[in-house]
């Protein structure tokens, strides 16, 4: 009978030992993964996000940047939401805090497919995801972009470029209560089990950290810092420029930060392709007395990010314009030239736009020629 007892006790202590180590665990926080070494005000945050098949589960928000925004701050990046395209399909996230002034938050720009609300739970502020559906093994650049036109907000735009379909798109533009909020501090990311009960394993890659400063310089991390709360992670180096992050699980993951240093010898981001625009024209209205300009950019080049539209009566070099239109926002195509008189029945004029990107770049003028248009 002892002996019976003493196997019976043994068989608990090892199921007990066996559950142990195969409970289902996620980390208490995180894991997280930090950029170091990109202190310093910013005009523009970015960093790329990959899922692998194979780290793919419901109920997964991938952090790509963590950022801080004058004296309040945002998020973005891509959300697994239940695993399903027929309810959640994969999306993307964009938010930002309230400020302190309590001041609301609005947004001035979404993407058709783009839905805006308010979020709470951590706090509060404003909220923004489409259902674009990404997909597993491909890699996604996600870039904050701010700006300040003057006034008492500034702006900032929320953009993904999608390696794959090498495509750009402008997600969302949320105006912040407060004036000239620049980007500062470092980057950082993280792994969220938002809802799963089940605790699965998931995994995602991150990599490419830059931060484009109001200086105009680029600036890349020195390190990729990745921690967590107790619980089931792993992380480890990937490449030369990131870090692979693993939350949750069944089996005991080795939960060690880890520290690894960037070594790539890019000055600036691999992906710089300058904006371009696909075509210009417009037209006269004689009763309204005002030149109606519109334009096209082609989504492989980098976003727009202010434009200029000028009216000449020549085409000579160094000509001073007759009417100037100008301002900022990523999703603006067509302008208006206010003339008191034109003479187009007896001459031509020329109308040249010009567009600098997101990263600063000018991109190539276009221009056409305003003419006499007959019924």
């Amino acid at each position: 009978m002892k002996k019976i007892l003493f196997l019976l006790a043994c068989l608990f202590l090892l199921a007990a030992n066996s559950q142990k180590t195969y409970a289902q665990s996620c980390p208490k926080w995180g894991p997280y993964a930090g950029a170091h070494g990109m202190e310093g005000n910013a005009d523009l945050m970015m960093a790329d996000v990959m899922t692998p098949s194979e780290g793919l589960a419901p109920f997964t928000y991938s952090c790509v940047i963590q950022f801080s925004l004058g004296s309040s701050g945002g998020y973005c990046g891509l959300q697994d939401g239940d695993g399903s395209d027929s309810v959640r399909p994969f999306n993307n996230i964009f938010s930002v805090w309230d400020y302190p002034n309590k001041v609301q938050l609005t947004y001035t720009y979404k993407d058709p497919m783009t839905f805006v609300g308010g979020f709470g739970n951590e706090g509060t502020g404003l909220h923004s995801h489409c259902d674009f559906g990404w997909k597993p093994n491909q890699w996604y650049t996600n870039v904050v972009r701010r700006w300040y036109d003057g006034g008492d907000k500034t702006y900032v735009a929320y953009f993904i470029y999608d390696q794959t379909k090498k495509e750009w798109r402008h997600y969302v533009t949320f105006a912040v209560p407060e004036a000239n909020a620049m980007l500062h501090g470092n980057i950082s990311s993280f792994l969220e089990n938002f809802a799963d009960d089940s605790k699965r394993s998931r995994t995602a890659y991150y990599k490419s950290y830059w931060k484009l400063t109001t200086e105009g310089k680029w600036v890349k991390p020195d390190t990729l810092d990745a921690n967590a709360g107790e619980g089931n992670w792993k992380c480890a180096s990937l490449g030369n420029d990131g870090v692979s992050l693993t939350s949750c699980g069944k089996e005991m993951i080795n939960g060690v930060k880890g520290s690894f240093p960037v070594h790539t010898e890019a000055n600036s981001p691999a992906i710089l392709k300058v904006g371009e625009i696909y075509d210009v024209a417009g037209y006269y209205n004689k009763q309204e007395k005002k030149v109606y300009v519109d334009w096209s950019i082609k989504t492989s080049g980098a976003p727009q990010l202010s434009y200029v539209v000028e009216l000449y009566d020549t085409n000579a070099p160094n000509a001073k314009p007759l009417a100037t239109a100008s301002g900022f926002g990523p999703e603006i195509r067509g302008a208006v030239l206010t003339l008191n008189t034109l003479s187009v029945e007896k001459k031509d004029y020329y109308v040249v736009l010009k567009v600098k990107d997101i990263f600063n770049q000018d991109v190539e003028p276009k221009q056409f020629v305003l003419s006499e248009l007959k019924p």
